[in-house]
C-alpha cells in the first residue's frame, strides 16, 4: 500500500452494500401495502355480505331477523 504524504498508511475503502440497507425498508412498504389490501378486502367482504344477507331476507318467507338459510322446501309454504 502506497504511504501517504502525511505519514500514515492509507486505509482501505470498506464496501458498503447499500442494498442492504434498503431491504427492510422495501419489506417495511411492502407490509403496510399488504395491510391496507386486507383491509379493503376486508370492507369489501362485510358489504357482500351485508348484500347477500339483504337479498335473503327479501327472497325467504322467514320472519326477518331471523338467522339461517330457509330449507329447499321453503318455497312451498
Amino acid at each position: 500500500m502506497p504511504e501517504p504524504a502525511h505519514g500514515r498508511p492509507a486505509r482501505r475503502r470498506l464496501v458498503v452494500d447499500h442494498t442492504r440497507h434498503t431491504r427492510p425498508l422495501q419489506a417495511e412498504r411492502r407490509i403496510a401495502e399488504l395491510e391496507d389490501e386486507l383491509d379493503e378486502l376486508r370492507s369489501a367482504n362485510a358489504i357482500l355480505l351485508s348484500v347477500a344477507t339483504y337479498f335473503h331476507r327479501a327472497n325467504s318467507h322467514d320472519a326477518p331477523g331471523s338467522p339461517g338459510i330457509p330449507s329447499p322446501d321453503a318455497g312451498d309454504r
